[in-house]
């Protein structure tokens, strides 16, 4: 539930996922014995001083001599320039030897984590995304997945979002962030199934979750908050599907108790108190619904002004006074 952003993800989560990579290439013993020539082009990249001409060396080499003995010692002074870049924070060379290194050196797990963390650090979700992947296969862990998966939002890949909240989930199936979002994203999509699962469990992990270090005590509150509002909400919506009205009246009212503006919630309390034959109070929820002005807001008053005057002998004769009362509430 990493929150505390520096640039994109958490620069905890980075530090662990790159230091995780760092440990620099052996020099081994050599399976032949180099060449003369192999031996003058290693000596020329050590002795050069410029990061970026370096690296072209480095490249060169590689492509030309891909099965050289001394392989581990050229990748070496590649990952000390890696280094070198990263304690001064150039992301976008890292970027950019990174990438060609991978043409020489595909799948280099070092190289992979380094890319990860530089296209994190200058807000390339795409990057990101593509490398993160890379880094998760190699050493799985709930915290990257979270960030993959918001990267992916953030692209707009719902397909690759739900695909990476489930793997958050499979590692940390207590994640209230992800809980919350799917129990929204099911809700809005009408998958009233799906929705109810994870409003549940929602329920269930909300009183023992922990608050994040890096998160104020109001900023967890509004969240935890939010997430009982959300779950009590589909739990509601879903009794009332069913016409089950006295359960439907207790989730909505939970609902609202953490969440004062849930328009629909009120909406749907006034319905299941007039299924019920309760009068007064689904008149009152039909005027909070009303009074917030969303999409239920004309069906809430014209059921209003219906119940008003029932009782009324036709006339709205006084209707002010539910309103006023609902007004009161509502603050």
């Amino acid at each position: 539930m990493a929150s505390h952003k520096v640039s994109y993800i958490s620069k905890t989560l980075l530090s662990i996922l790159f230091i995780a990579g760092m440990a620099l290439t052996p020099v081994k013993a050599w399976a032949q014995e180099p060449t003369e020539e192999e031996y003058k082009s290693l000596t020329d990249i050590q002795a050069e001083k410029d990061a970026t001409k370096k690296a072209e060396l480095i490249f060169s080499f590689l492509k030309e001599k891909p099965k050289t003995a001394y392989r581990p010692n050229v990748i070496a002074e590649y990952q000390k320039i890696i280094l070198e870049l990263r304690g001064e924070k150039k992301w976008n060379q890292i970027i950019t030897m990174g990438e060609k290194f991978m043409d020489v050196a595909p799948g280099d797990d070092f190289t992979e984590k380094a890319l990860t963390e530089a296209y994190a650090e200058t807000n390339n979700m795409k990057g990101f995304a593509a490398y993160g992947e890379k880094a998760y296969a190699q050493k799985p862990s709930a915290a990257l997945a979270m960030e993959i998966a918001r990267a992916y939002q953030k692209l707009g890949n719902d397909a690759k979002y739900n695909q990476w909240r489930e793997k958050v989930l499979a590692q940390d199936p207590e994640n209230i962030d992800i809980l919350i979002d799917m129990t929204q994203k099911y809700s809005a999509s009408q998958n009233l199934p799906q929705a109810l699962k994870y409003a549940k469990m929602c329920l269930k992990v909300l009183p023992t979750a922990k608050k994040p270090d890096d998160m104020n005590d109001q900023a967890w509150k509004n969240k935890v908050d939010a997430g009982y509002a959300v779950a009590y909400g589909v739990i509601g919506n879903n009794a009332y599907q069913n016409r089950n009205y006295a359960e439907a009246v207790t989730n909505l009212n939970n609902a609202v108790k953490y969440y004062k503006n849930m328009e629909q919630a009120y909406y749907y309390l006034g319905n299941a108190y007039w299924q019920l034959n309760k009068l007064e109070p689904a008149m009152l929820n039909f005027a909070k619904a009303y009074l917030l002005k969303g999409s239920t807001s004309a069906a809430a008053k014209k059921y209003l002004d219906q119940l008003w005057s029932s009782g009324h002998r036709g006339s709205l004769a006084g209707v002010d006074r539910v309103l006023d009362r609902a007004r009161q509430d509502l603050k």
